[in-house]
This record gives structure tokens, sequence and C-alpha cells, in this order.
């Protein structure tokens, strides 16, 4: 019995690393927080979401409930915020993203970065299709075949960026609301 779960393990193991091996990286957290705010100095926030933030992000992003833990990467330039930078790790179809989503000082996405793909690179769209995510806020819009144009051969990539940003700008949009509560 002992042997068979030893067996067990180490083969778990083995499919993990296997699975992480094959995630492509192609940007660090750095690299692309340089990315979005060249020159401006960023400071790493970190909330701890209560239960009803939690569930006010949920109700405004339309998807689950997210972690009570939040981070947040603000950039400043000559004392004015230009932009929050939040990553976002999650299951495509059975292997892990990491995107980061950047949104301007008004909601709205700025920029989308994938930092690491571990689905097969045929499921990854291509560089132009996140640019139709610039400038989008919250709102009915921001849903595939609304106002994000699905991907052919890669529909459960472009519905996994599309609840991300969602995501993202529902969180973004619950900090505000508690920074000004705040003030």
């Amino acid at each position: 019995m002992r042997d068979r779960l030893l067996a067990a393990a180490a083969a778990a193991v083995v499919f993990v690393c296997a699975s992480t091996a094959a995630a492509k990286v192609f940007l660090t957290q750095d690299e692309a927080v340089k990315l979005a705010f060249p020159g401006a100095s960023v400071e790493r926030k970190t909330f701890f979401l209560t239960q009803a933030e939690q569930q006010q992000v949920q109700k405004l992003s339309g998807g689950p409930a997210p972690s009570a833990l939040a981070v947040a990467y603000v950039a400043v330039r000559d004392g004015t915020v230009t932009g929050t930078a939040y990553f976002d790790t999650h299951v495509v179809r059975t292997q892990q993203e990491t995107l980061m989503v950047a949104v301007d000082p008004q909601g709205a996405v700025f920029r989308i970065e994938v930092l690491s793909f571990s689905e097969p690179e045929e499921y990854l769209p291509r560089e132009h299709w996140y640019g139709q995510f610039q400038g989008r806020k919250l709102d009915d819009d921001l849903a595939l075949s609304r106002g994000i144009r699905a991907v052919s051969g890669a529909t459960l990539t472009a519905r996994a960026t599309t609840e991300t940003a969602r995501r993202v700008l529902a969180l973004h949009a619950v900090l505000a609301r508690r920074g000004r509560a705040a003030a």
C-alpha cells in the first residue's frame, strides 16, 4: 500500500513538472510593468478584500469571486497616477496563462500583455487581437461577440482573456471606491 502511494505521489510530481515545463514565458512582471509605464515609478500595493468586496467584484464582473488577496502596481509620473497594473493567472483550457491588465486613471483597459502561456501556442491569439481591449470599460460590450471579436481556434483563450479583463476592471472599481471612502 505504501509503495503504491509513493508511486502515485511520484507520478503526480512528474505530471506537474512536465506540465509546468511546457509553459512559454514571454515576459517577467517587471518587464511587463516597464512596457506599460515607461519612465514612471511603480509602487506595489497589497489589498485584502472583505467578503462584501469580493461579492461586489463577482457581481460587477459576472464571473467567480476573486481571491481575498489583491495586488496592484500603481504607476506615478510627475506626481500623477498614470495607471495601475494587475496580474492574473488562470486556467484557459487545462493549463495556466498569466496576463497583465493595465488600467488607465479613467478605469479603462489600456494594455494587456501575455506573460506566460502553458497551452499549445496555436491557441494563443495574435498580438493585434489584444489591441481591441484598449479603451474598453466594464460594460455589456466587454464580451465576446459583442465588442470583442472571437478568435477561431482560440475561443477558450479569447474567453479567458475577456473574463480576466472584466475581473480586473471590477476589482479596480471596487478598490477605487474603497479609496474614495477613505478620503
